[in-house]
């Protein structure tokens, strides 16, 4: 401002001449005039209060299962839970400087595709299908299930002792009965099951759309595939259930708490039974409201700091 007016007085040019010399606006300039000195203060007033660290840390030591997490799901675990608001770059902060990032983070880029350009719209827009192998005590058993693109809803599975047509076309007429208002896109591999002409003629009376994948191209299913790599390592590796019936249990447990208390990434770390059920957008709305109350307490606390520093300074 003081150039500008320096220039003016010295040129006698027109005040708009000087500041598009300068590239500024005449928009901006009114913006500066509006501005009001900023106070002197020794605290900044959004600075993370002292407690609020000390609940990220606490909590994040809590638990093994919490540890690990990566930080953004710990993020929206903490706020939903009341421990602490903050977001998710503030929480990386503090993370990182009392060295709790956690395994979660460290992870190497495997060149795959980061997302999958053809995003479902709602929920069963997109249903996903795969069949997975389950060993126990050397005996082969088939995970079938799908899953529901939008929400990453688990909508029904089965633990089978074979992986014939039939029984993958009576799986695919028993889910869609489950759900007869669906009209879905069914996005499968290229496996024989999948494209039998009884299997195409079940998704067509059910006026269900057949989506085989590309072939080599597994980020079409991707969804699928992850989830067949979450039943491994979460449920079945750690438990090594030894016969059919124990298997049954460890999988319904998994899928339990997949579909009911699992965060999910893909969704904005919400819970997969929220978005199906269409709670997502509240859930989304209440975390802002938490995260907006905490700032402007932060706010006032700091401020009121601020007025007592201010005043025990010698004049």
């Amino acid at each position: 401002m003081e150039a500008i007016e320096c220039v003016i007085k010295w040129t006698s040019w027109k005040r708009t001449e000087v500041i598009k010399l300068f590239g500024i606006s005449s928009s901006q300039l009114s913006r500066w005039r509006q501005e009001k000195p900023a106070s002197p203060c020794l605290i900044h007033p959004f600075r993370i209060l002292d407690e609020e660290i000390q609940k990220v840390v606490d909590y994040r030591k809590s638990s093994e299962e919490i540890r690990n997490m990566g930080y953004r799901k710990f993020t929206w675990k903490m706020i939903d839970e009341g421990v602490a608001f903050l977001t998710e770059s503030s929480v990386y902060r503090i993370l990182s400087m009392f060295k709790l990032l956690g395994k979660a983070f460290f992870k190497e880029n495997d060149g795959a595709l980061k997302e999958y350009r053809n995003k479902p719209l709602y929920v069963h827009h997109h249903w996903h299908m795969d069949i997975a192998y389950v060993i126990m005590s050397s005996i082969h058993y088939y995970l079938i299930f799908m899953l529901d693109g939008f929400s990453r809803f688990l909508l029904h599975w089965e633990l089978m002792t074979d992986m014939t047509g039939l029984s993958v076309e009576l799986f695919t007429q028993r889910t869609i009965d489950k759900y007869p208002k669906a009209r879905p896109m069914v996005i499968h591999d290229n496996g024989s099951q999948f494209i039998s002409h009884d299997f195409k003629c079940i998704l067509s009376k059910n006026n269900c759309i057949n989506v085989p994948t590309r072939r080599k191209h597994p980020e079409t299913n991707g969804k699928a595939e992850r989830f067949v790599g979450l039943v491994r390592t979460e449920a079945l590796r750690p438990n090594s259930p030894a016969y059919y019936g124990e298997g049954l249990k460890v999988i319904e447990k998994f899928v339990d708490e997949y579909n009911n208390n699992r965060y999910h990434a893909g969704i904005g770390y919400l819970k997969p039974v929220d978005v199906f059920h269409g709670r997502g957008s509240a859930i989304l709305a209440e975390r802002k409201e938490k995260l907006k109350q905490a700032r402007e307490e932060r706010f006032r606390k700091n401020t009121e700091l601020n007025r007592i520093l201010m005043e025990d300074l010698p004049a």
